[in-house]
């Protein structure tokens, strides 16, 4: 049995230094003005990206646009999934949802979206052998990357995105411009991984291949 006095020197060491909430990204005012630079910035590179595309795009001015209407009623739908789920959880779900694993979340999250597992790994940019140690291990333990990737292909809240995220033993941090960076785009409902990862090499912040 550990000895009396050091147990309270512990306990006095994780009083002074623990801070449960300190890498929990809130928006507070620093967060906002944060989140207000990378609005700036991703406007700077759209007006970029318009005037070096002009020239080529002169070429097919007249060139006939098509849709892909089916995938925008997907898109569509998926979205308005999300609102509703987001807002009709109740208590007994969360209480269920406790104890899950990251392999139990995300399998039920892409259940509830209506989702196939290709439709979710594809969006997330993970490979089909990776995704299957996924699901056949309960236990499987994610990189944070990973984890990431699929707070983007599901399209989550910021919310949400913690809850998964904390179901694999990880948070957003303020101390990484990555998490600030895909909070940011979480927190706005941008779910575009080519824009998301045009600003994370920007930014200098791995991205999401």
């Amino acid at each position: 049995m550990a000895d009396k006095k050091l147990i309270e020197e512990v306990g006095k060491y994780i009083n002074k230094y623990y801070e449960p909430e300190k890498d929990d990204i809130k928006m507070d005012a620093e967060m906002e003005s944060i989140f207000d630079k990378i609005t700036r910035f991703r406007k700077k590179r759209k007006k970029q990206k318009i005037q070096e595309a002009s020239t080529d795009y002169k070429e097919d001015a007249y060139a006939p646009t098509e849709f892909d209407v089916a995938s925008m009623k997907k898109t569509k739908i998926t979205k308005e999934m999300s609102q509703t789920m987001a807002t009709t959880r109740n208590l007994d779900d969360l209480m269920n949802q406790i104890e899950e694993t990251f392999s139990q979340r995300l399998l039920r999250m892409i259940d509830e979206r209506g989702m196939t597992d290709s439709e979710a790994y594809t969006k997330a940019n993970v490979d089909r052998r990776h995704f299957s140690k996924i699901r056949k291990d309960i236990n499987y333990a994610p990189n944070k990357k990973t984890v990431l990737a699929f707070t983007i292909a599901l399209e989550l809240s910021l919310d949400e995105a913690k809850d998964l995220l904390r179901s694999a033993g990880f948070a957003l941090s303020r101390s990484s411009k990555t998490d600030i960076i895909v909070a940011y785009f979480l927190q706005n409902k941008i779910y575009d991984m080519f824009e998301i990862n045009d600003v994370l090499y920007a930014y200098g912040q791995p991205i999401f291949d």
